[in-house]
């Protein structure tokens, strides 16, 4: 799939459904670049970030392991184990993913904090290219 710009959602009635859920939804590819986010899921960044469109979900969310090796989210030891990454690639592979239990190490307010989310996976196709559309509960607790 091209780098290109993916516009999923126009500006008006899909944006404001999109926008109004109150848990973070993106949009990733099954390398789990973010394509897309709501407004739930932009509050994530980091300040000085205006965008998480074409950056790693790791990253996005802050990851512990994301500095660890120079290919930055997924290149880690920790990634082969990282619940995300699996219920992104199960959903890639056609099987959704309902509110499964997984851990991960973040960065808040410049410490590591254990996390427990629940992540929801769901594949979907949007122009002849296969997309995952990831829900995470948990990140607000």
């Amino acid at each position: 799939m091209s780098r290109l710009a993916v516009q999923f959602l126009d500006q008006g009635l899909h944006r404001a459904l999109f926008d109004v859920m109150p848990l973070p939804v993106f949009v990733v590819d099954k390398d789990v670049n973010v394509l897309e986010c709501n407004a739930a899921a932009a509050r994530l960044f980091k300040p000085g970030r205006p965008s998480s469109r074409q950056r790693k979900a790791g990253e996005v969310l802050h990851c512990l392991h994301t500095t660890e090796s120079p290919k930055g989210c997924g290149g880690a030891a920790a990634c082969s184990d990282c619940g995300l990454r699996a219920a992104v690639r199960a959903a890639s592979r056609g099987q959704a993913v309902t509110r499964q239990r997984a851990e991960m190490e973040l960065v808040r307010r410049g410490r590591p904090v254990k996390v427990e989310l629940r992540l929801s996976c769901q594949p979907f196709t949007y122009d002849r290219s296969a997309f995952v559309l990831l829900v995470l509960e948990g990140l607000n607790d």
